[in-house]
């Protein structure tokens, strides 16, 4: 193999597992009347339906949990005081938001 064959070869081999990564999509926004709605799925446009969120306490403690639904959606009514929403993706592709960052 001549020297751009094996560049070639080095880049294509550097590059490809980026080519099939994918991360979480995950933000939550405020709704009328104290909802919450969170949209999840996966940067590459595959489905998070399944998946689950959890909301949990300042302390850790899981308050609700629930699966994704079909439409990449999670609803729920906040907690009072402060809370965390973690979106549980799967081969370490988990997203969190704290409660002071949900807006409308």
């Amino acid at each position: 193999m001549n020297t751009t064959a094996h560049l070639l070869l080095a880049a294509a081999l550097l590059t490809a597992p980026a080519a099939f990564a994918h991360g979480p999509a995950f933000d939550c926004y405020l709704e009328g009347a104290g909802g919450v709605k969170c949209e999840a799925g996966f940067t590459d446009g595959s489905s998070a339906a399944g998946r689950t969120i959890q909301v949990r306490d300042s302390r850790g403690k899981v308050l609700l949990e629930g699966p994704v639904a079909a439409d990449g959606s999670y609803r729920f009514q906040a907690p009072s005081g402060d809370y965390a929403v973690t979106f549980l993706g799967g081969d370490g592709h988990d997203a969190t938001l704290q409660s002071f960052d949900i807006t409308q």
